[in-house]
C-alpha cells in the first residue's frame, strides 16, 4: 500500500481513503504509530503513548473520524492515561475521568494514541519543562516549537500525526502554529468547553497542516459543556462548508507599525507586509490602522488575572494528587506566580478584571469596521531552545521575555475572539513564521473563508516534503 504517500495528504485525504477501503484502520494507526517511535527521539513531542490501548480500538470505526488516530495535550485527562501538567508535582497521577474535549474526541471516532508534551501547565510559549523535558522545532532542533502546545505543533509538522488537539490561553495554538508552519485556530470562547477555567480565558481547539482539517475537527467539538460560563450560538452549518467558500472583498485592518509597542524583527515585519500585501493582491480592502486601546495596561491587567488563575488551577490540580505545590515539586516559574498571586489584593484583581472588560468593548467596537485585523503572531521568529526555562527563570523574568516576544496573541483571549495563525512565510534557518487575523466575536465562518483562499493561494504543503 502507498504508505508514505499518506504524508503529502491531510486529514480529511486520508479519512476518505478508510472509508474507500484503499487503506486499513490497523495500517493507518501502525504508520503513525511507527511515526512516533522514529522521531520522537529527537523532537521530544510525545510524552506518553497508548498503543496498547488504541489496538482495541482499531476495528471499531464510530463516529465520523472512523477511529482515526489522535494525540491528545497533556494539560488534559485521558482515563487510563497519566496527565501530568507537564510537573513534578503531578508525578505519578493517573486519570480516572476524561476531560470533556476528550469525550467528545472519542465520541467523533478519534482514537487516542498518545498525548503531547506541554510546559509546566502550560504557562509559557515555549514547549521547556524539567519534568517532560524539551521539545525541539523539526524545522530547526535548535530552536522552540513555541508553546504552550508545542508538542502537538512538532508532532503535526514532523509527520507524527496529522493533526493534534490543542488548547490556547494566550497564543498557545496560535504560536506553536506559527514556529512550525501550522494553521492554527483559536475559536471563540464559548464555542468549545472551556479549558480549566482559568477566568474564561483558555479554548480548545486542534494543530492542523490543512484549513479543512480544521474546520472538520471545530465542527465534531463545538457546543460548552454544562456548567460553562459562556456559550457562543451555533452559526447553523458546519465549518467546513465555509473553507471552499470565496470570502468576497474584506474589510481587513494592518497593524503596520510597531515601534512605539515593541522591538519587531525585520524578518517578522517583512512577513506581515508580504501578508497584506497578498490580501490586497486578491482584492481585498487593507488599510493601516489600530484598535484604540492601552496595549501596555491592558498587558498588565492580564497578568494579574493570569497569574491568579494560574495559581489556583496549579493549587487544585496538585491535590488531586495529594500534594501541595512548592518550590521543591514545581519549577521556579510557577512558585512564584503562586508567590506572587498571594500579594494581589481582591482589589486589584477585580479592578483588573473590569478593565480588561471595558477595553474588549473598545476593540470589539473597532471590529464594526473591519471584517478581520491582520498582525504578527509574536515579535520574533521562534527562540532558540531555553529562552523560556521556567526552572531557571521567575516569574517577572518570563514575563519580560514575553512581553518582547508574545504581546499580542493575548488580546483575543480576553476579547474572547476567534483567531488564527497561517503558514505563509520561512525566514532564516528555514524557519517558519505565521501571519496572526483575528476575527468578529463569533465568526469564524470568515476566517475559515479567508484561511481557504490563501491556502489555495499560496499554498504551503510542498514544504513538508523537507521534514517529513
Amino acid at each position: 500500500m502507498f504508505i508514505q504517500e499518506l504524508q503529502n495528504m491531510d486529514g480529511l485525504g486520508q479519512l476518505e481513503l478508510l472509508k474507500k477501503k484503499q487503506i486499513k484502520l490497523s495500517e493507518l494507526t501502525n504508520h503513525y504509530q511507527q511515526k512516533i517511535i522514529d522521531k520522537n527521539p529527537e523532537l521530544h513531542a510525545v510524552v506518553h503513548t497508548m498503543f496498547d490501548q488504541s489496538a482495541e480500538e482499531f476495528d471499531q470505526g464510530n463516529g465520523p473520524f472512523g477511529g482515526f488516530p489522535f494525540l491528545i495535550k497533556d494539560l488534559n485527562a485521558v482515563e487510563g492515561a497519566p496527565v501530568s501538567y507537564g510537573s513534578k508535582v503531578m508525578e505519578g497521577f493517573q486519570a480516572t475521568w476524561d476531560d470533556e474535549i476528550v469525550k467528545r474526541y472519542k465520541k467523533s471516532g478519534l482514537t487516542i494514541i498518545g498525548k503531547t508534551n506541554t510546559p509546566e501547565f502550560g504557562f509559557t510559549p515555549a514547549t521547556e519543562s524539567d519534568y517532560l523535558g524539551f521539545t525541539r522545532n523539526p524545522w530547526n532542533p535548535d530552536f522552540s516549537p513555541g508553546g504552550s502546545s508545542g508538542g502537538a505543533a512538532a508532532a503535526v509538522a514532523s509527520g507524527m500525526i496529522p493533526f493534534a488537539h490543542g488548547s490556547d490561553g494566550g497564543g498557545s495554538i496560535r504560536i506553536p502554529a506559527s514556529c512550525c508552519g501550522l494553521f492554527g485556530l483559536k475559536p471563540t470562547r464559548g464555542r468549545s468547553p472551556l479549558s480549566m477555567r482559568i477566568n474564561s480565558l483558555s479554548v480548545h481547539h486542534a494543530i492542523t497542516r490543512s484549513v479543512r482539517d480544521s474546520a472538520a475537527l471545530l465542527d465534531v467539538i463545538e457546543g460548552p459543556q454544562v456548567g460553562d460560563s459562556f456559550s457562543t450560538p451555533s452559526i447553523g452549518a458546519p465549518f467546513q462548508k465555509y473553507v471552499e467558500t470565496d470570502p468576497g472583498t474584506l474589510n481587513i485592518a494592518y497593524m503596520a507599525d510597531f515601534s512605539s509597542l515593541m522591538e519587531i524583527a525585520p524578518e517578522v515585519q517583512g512577513a506581515i507586509e508580504s501578508t497584506a500585501k497578498l490580501c490586497e493582491d486578491l482584492g481585498h480592502n487593507v488599510e493601516i490602522a489600530y484598535p484604540d486601546f492601552d496595549l501596555h495596561r491592558f498587558m498588565n491587567a492580564y497578568v494579574t488575572v493570569w497569574v491568579v488563575g494560574g495559581a489556583i488551577a496549579v493549587r487544585n490540580a496538585s491535590r488531586l494528587n495529594g500534594k501541595q505545590a512548592t518550590s521543591q515539586n514545581v519549577e521556579l516559574l510557577l512558585s512564584t506566580i503562586i508567590e506572587k498571586s498571594e500579594k494581589i489584593t481582591v482589589f486589584e484583581y477585580e479592578e483588573a478584571r473590569q478593565f480588561l472588560f471595558d477595553e474588549s468593548v473598545k476593540i470589539h467596537q473597532f471590529f464594526e469596521k473591519y471584517d478581520v485585523l491582520l498582525h504578527p503572531v509574536s515579535s520574533k521568529p521562534p527562540l532558540p531552545l531555553g529562552e523560556y526555562n521556567g526552572s531557571k527563570k521567575s516569574v517577572d523574568e518570563i514575563l519580560q521575555v514575553s512581553a518582547n516576544y508574545a504581546h499580542l496573541s493575548p488580546i483575543a483571549n480576553v476579547t474572547g475572539q476567534p483567531a488564527m495563525s497561517i503558514p505563509l512565510y520561512w525566514g532564516e534557518n528555514n524557519l517558519p513564521i505565521g501571519s496572526h487575523f483575528m476575527g468578529r466575536f463569533g465568526d469564524e465562518a470568515t476566517l475559515f473563508k479567508l484561511a481557504g483562499q490563501l491556502e489555495r493561494t499560496r499554498p504551503w504543503w510542498r514544504k513538508y516534503e523537507e521534514i517529513l
